[in-house]
């Protein structure tokens, strides 16, 4: 087997059971010296199959002394016209009788520089120079010489040569990040492949070699070469393998496999956190914008990555999302996006925060929504986290928030009577408030309005006979008479209608 490289040629011996099936000829030629008559018979093959060695047989048989003494056979001479293969040998064997003066068999690697232009597959005609040098003397003294050549028309013949290939390379990737392409080529023809290699081409950066040399492949035989690459744009793109082999006459045979990768961008996930008044806001933005997407939001607990929430993403790329109480101590949240389409997914860092303190809320109600004034009614509340402590009530009748009384909280739970103190016609709103503790932010309720109606003129009697100082027994008779004259008035009238 031989391989051709510029300046270098490389041959080795190979196993021959894969060369050309080729037909063995037998020619002979006369050739006279003095008055001798001499056969040169050479048996050779017709075809030569490059990178293959072959035996090409030479007999030189004294057919005739005539009058010579002797004849002699000083050498012999094998030559590839047009090539550098030739064998010789100095023989210096005479005879002088008829019968065989030689037989030699002479070895000839067939590879040469000049085979790597013959196309895998194709001969192409040569001459097998065969030259014998011939010496006799006569019985008189008389010396003769001569050199004989003759030339034999041979094919040498190019192996072709057959290979299997395959390029493996993820059909999604992401923008600037490495991945692997494997080439993989296989010799699937019946001659040895003298070397081979690879070169890996594309809108791609290739960390390191962009080709790699996998050497001699013999039949059925296959290599693998690896490249690291990433892209740096998105979008599909085209990874070419161009493949290149040699065989045993030199020429080179070229082929190429491409493959499509999608290449994904790589998007930026940005996620802030910050508290006020006890409630959590975590927020942030997905560069580029990916409208009409959602965020997914996860808090790490006990080494477990929990989702929480599920965020829109506005056409700006910014989301937030507030939690209300959060516990108290430290928390670790990242945000996650799915990917889509035309981008791949990705992850924020971790945002870890302090919670010094969780907020509370309260929610009040009123029993009645209209009150006389001067009347008691009666508010209501709850507080989360249930705390225990004091409420407060306010009051606003249209004069500024006024303190109203205060509750006792129990399991979260409160209960506070109030004078309603507005004048007729007005709004009186009230609230409650909790100043808060070491461990929970105080906090206002909401405002519940009642409105304030007047009272009738003698639901005031009492008090004002108590005012003018009447005994108490006097009050009473006199306010059961006002009541027994206020009816027969109201009869009189309602007999009139």
């Amino acid at each position: 087997m031989c391989l051709t490289l510029p300046l270098v040629l490389l041959c080795w011996q190979g196993a021959v059971i894969h060369a050309y099936q080729s037909l063995l000829i037998k020619r002979e030629f006369a050739v006279e010296v003095g008055t001798a008559l001499i056969s040169l018979e050479t048996t050779y093959p017709q075809i030569l199959t490059a990178g293959e060695i072959y035996n090409v047989t030479v007999n030189v048989r004294v057919i005739d002394l005539g009058d010579e003494k002797y004849v002699e056979l000083r050498y012999i001479y094998i030559e590839l016209e047009g090539t550098s293969i030739a064998s010789s040998r100095v023989i210096k064997r005479s005879r002088s009788s008829k019968g065989m003066l030689a037989e030699e068999i002479f070895t000839l690697l067939i590879c040469d520089p000049a085979f790597s232009e013959i196309k895998g597959g194709e001969k192409k005609r040569y001459d097998l120079k065969v030259t014998i040098g011939l010496f006799s003397e006569n019985k008189d003294g008389e010396k003769s010489s001569v050199e004989y050549s003759t030339r034999l028309p041979v094919y040498v013949y190019s192996p072709p040569v057959y290979l299997e290939i395959d390029i493996v390379a993820p059909s999604t990737v992401i923008e600037k990040e490495n991945f692997t392409v494997m080439i993989s080529i296989k010799n699937i023809g019946d001659y040895n492949i003298t070397e081979s290699g690879v070169r890996i081409q594309g809108p791609i950066v290739v960390y390191g070699a962009d080709m790699q040399l996998l050497g001699q492949l013999a039949p059925d035989e296959g290599k693998q070469a690896l490249f690291t690459v990433k892209a740096e744009e998105k979008g599909e793109i085209i990874i070419t393998a161009v493949v290149w082999a040699i065989n045993p006459a030199g020429f080179n045979l070229t082929r190429s496999r491409d493959v499509v990768v999608k290449v994904k961008g790589m998007p930026k996930l940005e996620l802030y956190a910050n508290t006020t008044q006890g409630r959590l806001k975590l927020y942030g933005w997905l560069i580029p914008s990916r409208p009409f997407t959602t965020i997914i939001l996860q808090e790490k607990q006990d080494d477990e990555w929990i989702s929480i929430a599920s965020i829109p993403i506005d056409p700006s790329g910014y989301f937030e999302y507030t939690i209300e109480r959060p516990a108290i101590g430290v928390h670790t949240y990242r945000a996650l996006w799915p990917g889509d389409e035309d981008y791949s997914s990705v992850s924020s860092e971790y945002v870890n925060i302090f919670i010094e303190k969780t907020a509370s809320y309260i929610i009040l109600s009123a029993s009645t929504t209209t009150a006389k004034e001067g009347s008691t009614i009666v508010l209501k509340g709850t507080i989360r986290p249930s705390v225990s402590g004091t409420v407060y009530i306010f009051m606003d009748c249209g004069d500024g928030w006024k303190p109203a009384g205060y509750a006792t909280v129990v399991d979260g739970e409160f209960e506070a009577k109030v004078i309603v103190k507005g004048k007729p016609g007005s709004l009186c709103r009230f609230k409650a408030v909790w100043p808060g503790s070491d461990e929970v932010l105080g906090s206002e309720s909401n405002v519940v309005e009642v409105k304030v109606e007047r009272r009738e003129w003698y639901s005031q009697l009492p008090q004002l006979l108590q005012e003018i100082s009447l005994p108490l027994s006097i009050a009473i008779v006199l306010l059961i008479m006002i009541l027994i004259v206020r009816r027969v008035i109201k009869r009189g009238r309602s007999e009139r209608v």
